[in-house]
């Protein structure tokens, strides 16, 4: 358990700098929409298009933010081995897609269990349930043995050898650590918004997020 914390911490510590400027980024958003009418008039215009494309939406926008876009930053940074450009792009495309379908579904269960209101008490409930259920029992799980998938070229058998003990008891939980820093403060920000804008600002700020940590990881691999 102390390893856990520790490592937790350490990367926490190191994404310090990039949360809080993922949270900037959130709750300028959020002010925008309460204080601005313009903006808040192109964000309300988005269910409507949610509503026309159904379950196609949350699936095109996260594989677009999600996927290819970063995809699209890695490619032009030289950071693809060779020869795996293809799996790459469909990796991207097919994981955030399908998790960008998940969150969605996830927003909506929520918005049915806790209401639809953005008080401070319906805030909190969906932060714990996001943070302590949906996150440790799924989406970090499945991130991370879908990442450790491509990390080994998709080789089913090499990713078969790297699930030990200390991956699910040691890695995961450290991992999980350091994304609640970052994270639960960005969605307490994201819940403070109508359900029906919630999945669109995750989108946003999930974009901005791969696309700085992509940038912080390469800079720090040159120096």
């Amino acid at each position: 358990m102390h390893i856990v914390i520790q490592n937790g911490w350490a990367a926490a510590r190191k994404n310090f700098g990039p949360g809080l400027v993922l949270q900037g980024l959130a709750l300028t958003l959020v002010l925008l929409y309460y204080f601005c009418p313009p903006f808040r008039d192109v964000l309300q215009s988005i269910p409507t298009l949610q509503q026309r494309m159904g379950v196609w939406f949350p699936i095109i926008v996260t594989a677009f933010f999600g996927g290819f876009i970063p995809f699209l930053f890695q490619l032009v940074r030289r950071e693809i081995p060779q020869g795996m450009v293809l799996k790459n792009l469909l990796f991207m495309l097919g994981f955030w897609g399908l998790l960008g379908l998940s969150v969605d579904l996830f927003y909506k269960g929520q918005a049915v269990m806790f209401g639809d209101q953005p008080d401070a008490a319906t805030v909190i409930k969906k932060v714990c349930f996001d943070q302590f259920v949906f996150s440790p029992f799924y989406s970090g799980p499945l991130s991370a043995i879908s990442m450790l998938w491509k990390r080994h070229q998709f080789s089913l058998t090499k990713t078969r050898a790297a699930l030990s003990r200390d991956f699910f008891t040691v890695e995961i939980p450290s991992v999980l650590i350091a994304l609640w820093a970052v994270w639960m403060p960005t969605m307490a920000i994201v819940y403070c918004l109508p359900t029906a804008l919630q999945f669109p600002l995750f989108n946003i700020v999930l974009c901005f997020w791969s696309l700085l940590l992509t940038a912080l990881n390469a800079k720090q691999s040159v120096a």
